[in-house]
């Protein structure tokens, strides 16, 4: 993590897949646009999650494509495509939800009987880490104050 006059950035990368992600909490004013001509690559103004997907079975990586990319596929996938044997979906939280895209993922790749390894490539807010959480535990009362790596990360 990166901290700066008016705001931090946070990054990861994905070696062998050769995607790099920031999580920059800047002020309100910050524009966006202006950060994606600057920089040369692709800005979103919100927070989003970006997931890599191996399917165990290769044969299921386009048809995996095909339905979250495709006609028909969620409203919240900004982008998804192919990439060193994984599908790389990115997506918007606020828009789908995330056991909406996984049940989704699940379901295509059961056709091919195929398990898949995930890998999540952007880092998250922490008020979204919460969210997931409580949703994935059915444990509402789940909040970033609650999460002990976050508190770790604070000290």
């Amino acid at each position: 993590m990166t901290s700066g006059v008016g705001g931090t950035a946070t990054w990861r990368r994905s070696i062998a897949l050769d995607r790099s992600y920031a999580l920059l909490e800047l002020p309100s004013a910050t524009d966006a646009a202006a950060i994606a001509e600057a920089s040369g690559e692709t800005v979103y103004a919100k927070p989003v999650i970006a997931l890599a997907l191996f399917p165990a079975v290769p044969e299921a990586l386009s048809p995996l494509v095909e339905a979250l990319a495709g006609a028909g596929g969620p409203a919240g996938v900004l982008s998804c495509a192919s990439r060193a044997g994984a599908a790389i979906v990115e997506w918007d939280p606020e828009v789908t939800a995330t056991p909406v895209i996984v049940e989704l993922i699940d379901l295509e790749l059961a056709r091919f009987r195929s398990a898949r390894i995930a890998e999540l490539l952007s880092p998250l807010p922490a008020s979204l880490l919460a969210r997931i959480a409580a949703e994935g535990l059915q444990a509402p009362q789940i909040d970033p104050n609650r999460i002990l790596e976050l508190r770790i990360d604070r000290a």
